[in-house]
């Protein structure tokens, strides 16, 4: 036990190890590659590293698959931010998505700056002119009431977006984005269209009925555009980064990593139930080393590249109840043939028949073995390396 304990530590602490390291990829802005134009890493994370100018506060970057950007969402994005300390002319943004190997990819670089307090002032009178030039729009008149053009959702859908497109070349240091206008705003609209103006002549002293309508109009137009420009303004406040400069990389392809066919040793510790029996059962347990043929490429099928069948031996014999030497009868060790499925990197789970050979004298029973081969249940875990051996001929 204390064994099976120690060897599942040092395979955390390989696996642990062995997920930090990250491949770095050098962005080289003007030729609009990476590297020494090499092909991106594939089935595995990496940092894309980059120049930039000190005056760049926030990269962002954006994964598509190569079917035209403008058409599409992102496969993956990130991003990277100065720190407050940090004058480098350069940033490191990890890339936590596996790309497939042998395929292409689009990448786009957005490059942002830190706005000045005119471009913000600007961008506040610009969004404020937009929502209030939509709102004076919006309604219809007659003698009785106002009415919406367009029904409330669509309405309050119009102003998110006014909204959102103003502030589309924008980005938040805290990544706060404009979760869209509350319901204050829905109950004002329904508040305008429940209001009948007529009523307009008995809050007015005067004798000008017209005039009463239109102030009572205005009154409550002016109402609405307060609301909005209240709910928006925390977010132009913030401190904002404008787009400064972007980069597309279009169809960059992938490393091509593996074949059709490859092997992967493994190492683990299992044990084997030598006996079945409920009233005399036994197991023995040991070291085992082998290897793993995955059932598919990981480009194929990401279940069936976790799986594999793999064949080895164990590295010592075992005993039974009474003292008999189980070994195996090939190796003169146990050896095992099992269906393995990792979870996680580089850990591997297993499970399947053991094949023992009991060295008690009294003849065996498979013809050509002088000992009785047995066929036990095997279970297992193991730390599969992250070696490759090509079977393929080229």
């Amino acid at each position: 036990m204390r064994i099976f304990t120690l060897f599942i530590l040092l395979c955390m602490c390989a696996i642990t190890s062995l997920d930090a390291q990250y491949e770095t990829v050098l962005l080289n802005y003007k030729k609009s590659y990476f590297g020494e134009n090499q092909p991106l890493p594939a089935d595995k994370y990496f940092i894309v590293h980059g120049g930039i100018r000190t005056d760049v506060q926030y990269v962002e970057l954006e994964i598509y698959s190569p079917k035209g950007k403008d058409d599409r969402s992102p496969l993956f994005t990130n991003f990277w931010k100065r720190e407050f300390n940090n004058t480098e002319a350069a940033f490191n943004l990890p890339v936590n998505y596996k790309l497939r190997e042998g395929k292409d990819y689009d990448y786009l670089f957005r490059f942002y700056r830190t706005i000045s307090s005119r471009e913000r002032a600007n961008l506040t009178l610009n969004i404020f002119q937009t929502l209030d030039a939509y709102v004076d729009q919006s309604f219809s008149y007659s003698d009785k009431k106002m009415k919406l053009m367009r029904n409330n959702r669509q309405t309050i859908n119009d102003l998110n977006q006014i909204v959102d497109r103003g502030m589309s070349l924008y980005r938040s240091r805290t990544l706060s984005t404009f979760p869209g206008y509350s319901d204050m705003v829905k109950l004002k609209l329904e508040q305008i269209e429940g209001i009948k103006l007529k009523k307009a002549e008995k809050m007015e002293i005067t004798s000008d009925t017209l005039g009463s309508r239109m102030t009572m109009r205005t009154q409550l137009i002016d109402e609405l555009k307060a609301i909005l420009h209240s709910e928006v303004v925390p977010y132009l406040n913030a401190e904002l980064y404008v787009l400064l400069d972007d980069k597309f990389i279009d169809n960059y392809p992938t490393e091509k990593v593996r074949d059709a066919y490859y092997l992967a040793p493994h190492f683990g510790y299992g044990g084997v139930a030598i006996s079945t029996k409920a009233d005399e059962f036994t197991y023995g347990s040991n070291m085992f080393a082998g290897l793993s043929v995955p059932l598919s490429k990981k480009s194929k099928n990401a279940f069936l590249s976790n799986s594999s069948i793999s064949f080895g031996a164990f590295l010592g014999n075992f005993n039974d109840d009474n003292g008999n030497t189980i070994s195996g009868p090939l190796f003169k060790v146990p050896t095992y043939v099992s269906y393995g499925y990792r979870p996680f990197s580089f850990f591997r789970i297993q499970a399947g028949a053991a094949f023992l050979e009991n060295t008690t004298p009294g003849g065996g029973n498979i013809p050509g073995f002088d000992k009785k081969v047995e066929v036990r249940p095997f279970v297992g875990i193991a730390a599969e390396l992250n070696v490759w051996f090509n079977m393929k001929k080229n």
